[in-house]
């Protein structure tokens, strides 16, 4: 069950879960996240694919969300993500320890043209730019290895931005199977059970279509909270 965090008449902010895609694709006819909250939304005027999705998350990220209930106020966030005017934070547990507890990571990104189901880091002229930022929470030793609990913030919102900026600094998210170490995620499902990439979109603050300033923010899911629990007690 979705959980709704916030509604009116123009938008919801709800939270999503992980193990379930934003919108249907021609691959699969599971049941997804937006067709949970068709009989909320106004169809005849959004797209009728993704109806009122103005960012997304990946299908194994949990978090936050804006979804959009008519036409107006779909353009209205469409437009405030564009002019960067969202503040989105997520929680990450990466492997190792960074260099840098705070940082930008502004590395453009486009598609991977080795495996188009996946992005990378580009210098070329396609690329899109891409701007993360990150701070330590916390740093853990673990039979596994080093990893680092990160507060990462991020300006603009390319698809994996987040996964895709953290392999290229070589401190990939934990159990990310696309761009993570699959031997690394091997040890630390053993020794924490884990089964998914720890990434959640805890926070979101924006100025909403009747121009009040909305914060709002999510614990982490139960699975992940779990694995905190676990490295906290080390």
């Amino acid at each position: 069950m979705i959980n709704i965090l916030f509604e009116n008449k123009d938008y919801m902010v709800v939270e999503k879960p992980s193990g379930i895609s934003m919108h249907p694709s021609d691959t699969s006819n599971e049941i997804t996240f937006i067709d949970e909250l068709k009989p909320k939304l106004e169809l005849k005027d959004l797209d009728p694919v993704r109806p009122g999705i103005v960012h997304r998350l990946d299908k194994d990220t949990s978090g936050i969300l804006i979804i959009a209930k008519n036409k107006i106020s779909y353009d209205y966030f469409v437009k405030l993500f564009k002019s960067r005017k969202i503040e989105k934070h997520y929680y990450a547990l990466v492997r190792g320890i960074m260099k840098h507890k705070k940082a930008v990571i502004d590395s453009p990104i486009t598609r991977d043209l080795k495996n188009r189901t996946k992005m990378s880091v580009s210098a070329s002229i396609g690329a899109k730019n891409a701007v993360t930022v990150y701070n330590v929470v916390h740093e853990y030793n673990t039979v596994s290895g080093n990893v680092s609990l990160l507060d990462v913030d991020i300006k603009t919102g390319r698809t994996h931005q987040i996964r895709v900026h953290m392999k290229a600094i070589d401190h990939p998210v934990v159990m990310d199977e696309a761009y993570g170490d699959s031997k690394f995620n091997d040890a630390f499902t053993e020794e924490f059970g884990l089964k998914r990439q720890f990434l959640h979109a805890y926070m979101l603050k924006f100025k909403d279509p009747d121009g009040n300033t909305k914060i709002f923010k999510t614990d982490l899911p139960e699975d992940l909270n779990n694995v905190v629990v676990k490295l906290k007690a080390l």
